[in-house]
């Protein structure tokens, strides 16, 4: 257990500045950009709109940026896994790792629970924090447009606990939705080092040409392959309420949206792919036992 412990310790070290040095960067520009659009008036409200509630701002802005801060999170560990199960062959800590009594699979275990555990919990740490950030420019905001309606704190809390509620559920849900991909990135690169970026959406157009080409078994338009993965890379669904919630000024429905969420996946796809991308992670250890020299 504890060399498991030092191996996610060494990748937090020796990848911080993806996750740690970054989103702070992003946090303090963010806040330069937010403030400087209050301190100088470029913040403009149509007055025709009616008289919004600033809780509605601030639902949809917490929102927004947990968005981008999910699209920045799998953007990143889709680059951190083409390069983690290879960097270390690079730098030579392989040898060091292999002196002593740590098997390939643990180390490769390492990176996978790293880039499923410590990274996204900072990334969701980041976005908590720009949930703050939002509601202290809203708060701001309401000096400049006394028109808006401005709810009690209860309300504020009630509506940020319940967005980082949701926030939290989804984040969790679809990294073991795309575990398997991060683990396909990240055996080729196992194999192949940085090529596997191009590499893990060629070798599937390849095979779904393949079959539409020479096999021509019909079935669903672009053939089976790759009608499953578009599928299989489509995670979580809305409904008119994610639409409508934006039109109006009534409080965002976090309780439907669980609902929604939680009927719109495929559980047994779910625990499959949990087993195929261990089935991988397996499969990249074997390879780096038998074919990668001390």
């Amino acid at each position: 257990m504890k060399s498991l412990v030092a191996l996610i310790k060494r990748e937090y070290i020796e990848h911080k500045g993806a996750f740690v040095l970054a989103p702070g960067i992003i946090l303090a520009l963010m806040t330069v950009i937010l403030v400087g659009s209050i301190v100088t008036h470029r913040f403009e409200m149509a007055y025709e709109v009616g008289a919004p509630s600033a809780l509605k701002f601030f639902e949809f802005g917490f929102l927004a940026v947990s968005a981008l801060w999910f699209v920045y999170l799998m953007a990143t560990l889709f680059f951190y896994y083409a390069d983690a199960f290879n960097a270390d062959r690079r730098n030579n800590a392989m040898l060091f790792w292999k002196s002593m009594p740590v098997t390939d699979f643990k180390i490769l275990g390492s990176k996978m629970l790293a880039g499923m555990t410590i990274f996204p919990a900072i990334i969701f740490a980041a976005s908590l924090v720009t949930g703050l950030l939002v509601y202290f420019t809203t708060m701001a905001a309401v000096l400049f447009f006394p028109r808006i309606n401005l709810p009690g704190l209860d309300s504020f809390a009630v509506s940020a606990w319940s967005i980082a509620s949701f926030d939290l559920v989804y984040l969790v849900l679809a990294l073991l939705w795309y575990a398997p991909f991060f683990a396909w990135v990240g055996a080729l690169s196992a194999v192949v080092g940085r090529w596997s970026i191009p590499l893990a959406f060629l070798i599937p157009a390849l095979v779904g040409l393949a079959e539409n080409v020479i096999f021509n078994l019909g079935g669903p338009r672009g053939g089976y392959v790759l009608n499953y993965l578009r599928e299989r890379f489509h995670f979580g669904d809305g409904d008119d309420h994610e639409m409508t919630w934006f039109f109006t000024d009534g409080p965002i429905d976090t309780g439907r949206m669980f609902g929604n969420l939680l009927a719109s996946i495929d559980w047994s796809q779910l625990i499959g792919g949990l087993i195929v991308a261990a089935l991988l992670v397996y499969a990249a250890s074997e390879y780096r036992r038998r074919n990668v020299a001390t």
